[in-house]
């Protein structure tokens, strides 16, 4: 009798597996032969926030984020990451895995149609992150700034989103209301949404989560906080952007006038995101859930003449901040949170990049690597094995470029290659190349010099040398070719450079507007409609500083450390 059982028991149990066994097989991923559900991803991006307003970066802030400090605690996080230092090239390069030099992006995305000169925008036969985790079968939703192009064919929802919900542009204030907004939702201006930005996005993304959660496929959640960009309040006059009581928070426990508004946000922020992280362990998805969070480039500062200045960010002790190619426009906050895959409180001593996000985030969710991307390689490099390693597996040397109209930096452990030889060739990469074996340019090495203080170009000739051959080699090596172009495949050299009007056409406006106009053009190196003074003075190298330090002061006449089109046609007359 008891035989008779064993053989019942044993017969049930193959019935089971017969019929359990299609089930297994259509389980199965189409790349990796894994069985297990594609994770779900929430990509969380800031704006503006600076390497020192990341506690854990840098004790000395004022900020306090306990979501985000939670998370890397918990997580894995990259003192060590730097990226491009503006918004919409830092963007692409994260959503391709490219250089800005080569996925198109050279800086922010224009207005111009694809195939005239000076198109600025993410090449069409580049396929953007977004895409690949739609055809893979994940639900996508992005929500908050876009600012990768609000083109046909560049907007969230032909790139492979099947939800957006924030706005196209590089800015928006932070107080929303129909009266005041270029929200959308898809494809359709959204008259209807009012309240604080930052609540909204996070009201959107949850909205999302909960939705995807529900269903078999797993979700790409794409958040794109615009905390901490401008508008913030600088003085008495200006209204907060964050809501008051963060404000107060800030003031009550001793933060200066100066920066409260900009902690409040942050603050106000890391109070959002633990909505979500709460959200995502409601919903019993935490241990299949992925959470990277990254600032876009290095925080705007106070310092005179800080480049895309005008607001007291945090860079810790790097130099420089947005829009340069100084470690503090470089070197941002990054952390990764997947609970009981990843190794929890890993801080990795190596160096990544922008790019790294594209490779690791497909790697993650069972999807090759491609090795290009276009007509360009892809750059980027898989963090997953050197953190499911918990650092055993280091990442290989290699060498990390970044460039914003003429502002160069080259990483190649822990030496850094410098330069700024002038906007005029971006991005006439033949042109910049010229430009590259004329100029002399700076060699710091960064384990001992993180100020980029003292250059070892003439010490370390060797080393230089090497490193500018490096840097000349990669942009004369980038594919430059725009497909589907009406006017042909490339932006060549010619192409690139404005159209000059024909000898009978005379320039609208006086003289002075359109002297003035060229030189706004020239010196606005981050495209954000002022002139801080380091802009105004461009290279100092041979320059009398002190004189156009004094003329900028005299031109700047409502004394806010910055000059409109208007103050300089009045200083020609």
């Amino acid at each position: 009798m008891f035989k008779n059982k064993m053989q019942t028991h044993r017969f049930s149990f193959l019935l089971l597996m017969l019929v359990l066994a299609p089930v297994a097989v259509s389980a199965r991923e189409p790349e990796g032969g894994q069985t297990e559900r594609r994770p779900n991803i929430l990509f969380i991006v800031s704006d503006d926030h600076g390497w020192g307003d990341l506690p854990s970066n840098w004790d000395a802030t004022e900020c306090r984020l306990p979501t985000l400090e939670a998370l890397a605690a918990k997580g894995v996080r990259f003192p060590k990451y730097q990226t491009v230092p503006l918004c919409g090239p830092s963007r692409a390069c994260m959503f391709t895995g490219q250089y800005s030099s080569e996925n198109g992006m050279w800086r922010g995305p224009g207005q111009q149609p694809l195939g005239t000169p000076g198109y600025r925008g993410i090449k069409r036969d580049v396929k953007m992150l977004s895409e690949y985790l739609s055809e893979a079968g994940y639900k996508t939703g992005a929500f908050g700034k876009w600012h990768l192009g609000s083109l046909e064919g560049e907007v969230p929802n032909d790139r492979g989103f099947d939800v957006f919900r924030g706005f196209l542009g590089g800015a928006h204030p932070y107080w929303i209301s129909s009266k005041r907004s270029k929200m959308m939702h898809n494809r359709q201006p959204d008259r209807t949404s009012e309240g604080h930005a930052t609540e909204l996005f996070t009201d959107w993304a949850e909205e999302f989560i909960r939705q995807s959660a529900a269903t078999d496929e797993p979700f790409f959640c794409y958040l794109a906080y615009n905390a901490v960009h401008g508008p913030l309040r600088t003085s008495e006059k200006q209204p907060a952007s964050a809501p008051e009581a963060w404000v107060k928070k800030a003031l009550d426990r001793g933060v200066s006038f100066l920066r409260s508004d900009y902690v409040a946000i942050l603050e106000h922020m890391d109070h959002n995101i633990g909505r979500l992280v709460e959200l995502v362990d409601e919903l019993n998805v935490t241990e299949n859930t992925l959470i990277v969070f990254v600032s876009d480039n290095g925080g705007c500062t106070m310092a005179e003449g800080s480049a895309g200045g005008r607001f007291p960010g945090n860079n810790g002790p790097f130099r420089g901040g947005k829009a340069t190619t100084f470690q503090g426009g470089l070197n941002v906050p990054l952390l990764m949170n997947w609970n009981r895959r990843l190794p929890q409180g890993m801080v990795s001593d190596d160096q990544v990049m922008h790019c790294d996000l594209f490779a690791t985030l497909l790697d993650a969710a069972a999807i090759s690597v491609p090795s290009k991307n276009g007509k360009n390689p892809v750059r980027g490099m898989s963090l997953m094995p050197h953190m499911l390693s918990s650092g055993k597996n280091p990442l290989p040397e290699r060498t990390m470029i970044f460039e914003l109209w003429g502002n160069l930096g080259l990483r190649k452990g822990n030496y850094k290659l410098w330069g700024d030889v002038g906007r005029d060739h971006s991005p006439d990469w033949e042109g910049l190349v010229g430009e590259l074996a004329r100029s002399d340019l700076s060699l710091f090495d960064l384990s001992k010099d993180v100020a980029e203080q003292h250059d070892l170009r003439t010490e370390l000739p060797k080393v230089y040398a090497s490193l500018k051959t490096e840097l000349i080699d990669h942009f004369s090596n980038v594919n430059s070719e725009y497909p589907g172009a009406e006017n042909g495949p490339a932006l060549d050299r010619e192409k690139s450079q404005p159209a000059k009007p024909a000898a009978t056409e005379k320039p609208a406006g006086t003289p002075q507007r359109r002297n003035s106009d060229q030189f706004f053009k020239n010196r606005d190196r981050n495209g954000d409609g002022a002139i801080t003074l380091e802009e105004f003075i461009g290279n100092p190298k041979g320059r009398n500083v002190p004189a156009l330090t004094k003329r900028f002061k005299i031109i700047d006449s409502n004394v806010d450390g910055k000059l409109d089109r208007d103050e300089l046609v009045r200083s020609k007359r």
